[in-house]
C-alpha cells in the first residue's frame, strides 16, 4: 500500500467530517457553504490526482484497479 495515498485519504476523510460538523452546528450562508465545499474538494482532488499521476507521472499502484477499462469505452 502507498503511504502517501493513505495519508491523503485520511486527510480527505478528516476534512469531510469537519465540514459536516460545521454545517450541522450552525446555519451557514451560501458564501460560507461554497467556501466549505471548496475546502472539502481540495483533499479529494489531491487523492484523485495522486491516483492518476502520483508516482513520477504514472498511476499509483495502490489504486483499486484500472481507472478506465478499454472494454467499457463506446465510440
Amino acid at each position: 500500500m502507498c503511504a502517501e495515498l493513505d495519508d491523503l485519504k485520511r486527510k480527505a476523510a478528516d476534512v469531510s467530517r469537519e465540514v459536516g460538523k460545521i454545517r450541522r452546528s450552525k446555519g451557514v450562508s451560501f458564501c460560507e457553504d461554497a467556501e466549505l465545499n471548496g475546502e472539502k474538494c481540495k483533499p479529494v482532488n489531491a487523492v484523485i490526482r495522486h491516483l492518476f499521476v502520483g508516482h513520477e507521472g504514472k498511476p499509483c499502484p495502490a489504486g483499486a484497479g484500472p481507472i478506465v477499462s478499454r472494454d467499457r469505452l463506446r465510440w
